[in-house]
């Protein structure tokens, strides 16, 4: 309130020039914010800045702007640039304390967003376990979208600090089978069967070559290992078709695929 009476008092004992110059400075002042803001944005629209980081950089100078011209006005209105820092010191120190883990998260955010270890539309991973696509990333949340459609929001704090397994990323990716066959059949003729049965699947690239071997001699099976590549989007509706397309091939053929089996034998006591 004392300040707000010392405003009025050094207006009304203002000559006619400094007030006709407290208006120009105010007037001049609106209007350079105004057109470096606007100046501003179209130079960051010409980056490769997500929009988002770009808007916020904008407002953040549009922010430094409009301090400066109240460090400029406030000595013609009788009030103590010190005492003004001072004050804005004190309240910023509070607010970084009241909001701690937001700021942290929106530091993650404008790190998440700069770096782009992933973009919307993305899949991906995250080591707490969750997964999905991402739907949208804010500067406090990140929202990623599951495979059974629920959302999950991550703080872009934790999400920044952790370790991220982004699935879009490349636009091939592996795809890892493995099949058991029974030590009575021919593995060679297996693996040649399964080989060919793989490959009548067009979405399956022919480079890199496929690759399809004996890998293991279990306890009970002989394992044929499959690693083949394909398109990223293509990767879940591939592997579910080679799984069904391969088992059936191998019925046909009268291969046995073995599985565990529990033996239990009574031994009766005369």
């Amino acid at each position: 309130m004392d300040a707000f009476k010392s405003v009025l008092s050094t207006l009304s004992g203002l000559t006619p020039a400094a007030l006709v110059q407290l208006l120009l400075t105010v007037v001049l002042g609106l209007v350079a914010v105004k057109y470096l803001a606007r100046l501003f944005r179209r130079v960051m629209a010409r980056t490769s800045l997500d929009p988002s980081v770009q808007a916020l950089v904008v407002n953040l100078l549009r922010g430094l702007l409009w301090f400066l011209l109240v460090l400029i006005v406030a000595p013609q209105l009788g009030i103590q640039v010190t005492s003004l820092v001072t004050l804005l010191g004190v309240f910023g120190l509070a607010a970084s304390l009241a909001l701690q883990n937001s700021l942290s998260n929106l530091a993650g955010g404008i790190f998440v967003l700069v770096t782009k270890p992933f973009s919307t539309g993305d899949f991906i991973e995250v080591s707490g376990g969750a997964s999905g696509t991402v739907d949208s990333i804010g500067f406090i949340h990140t929202i990623v979208k599951t495979i059974d459609n629920h959302r999950i929001y991550i703080p872009n704090g934790a999400l920044s600090a952790d370790k991220i397994v982004n699935y879009s990323a490349e636009p091939l990716r592996r795809l890892e089978l493995t099949f058991s066959v029974c030590y009575e059949c021919d593995a060679g003729e297996a693996r040649a069967l399964i080989e060919r049965t793989l490959l009548e699947d067009e979405r399956i690239l022919r480079e890199p070559a496929a690759y399809v071997r004996v890998w293991n001699l279990g306890a009970s099976a002989v394992d044929i290992l499959c690693r083949v590549w394909v398109q990223s989007a293509d990767y879940w509706e591939v592997r579910s078709a080679c799984l069904e397309r391969v088992k059936k091939a191998l019925e046909q053929a009268g291969v046995n695929i073995p599985y565990n089996q529990l033996d239990v034998r009574l031994h009766s006591q005369n």
